[in-house]
């Protein structure tokens, strides 16, 4: 795995974590709309992320749509 991959990696991990502490904010704070707004903004930039690392090295989940076509020999993120 490239130095690249993993800080993409680390990238996309950093960004899902705050996603994850803004939803549970939100949930305690519903009326915030400056931490919703701050919850949209990561989760496009998630978004972006792994879209980005995606079309690089390959779908992160079975959930993610792939070309029956192209055949995808890196490895699994679990893999490494």
């Amino acid at each position: 795995m490239s130095e690249e991959q993993k800080r993409m990696l680390l990238d996309l991990q950093i960004a899902d974590f705050n996603v994850i502490e803004w939803e549970l904010y939100m949930h305690t704070h519903p009326d915030d709309l400056i931490g919703c707004q701050k919850l949209k903004n990561i989760m496009k930039v998630a978004r972006k992320i792994r879209r980005s690392y995606e079309s690089l090295y390959g779908p992160l989940t079975r959930l993610t749509p792939v070309s029956c076509t192209k055949v995808n020999c890196t490895p699994w993120p679990w893999h490494v």
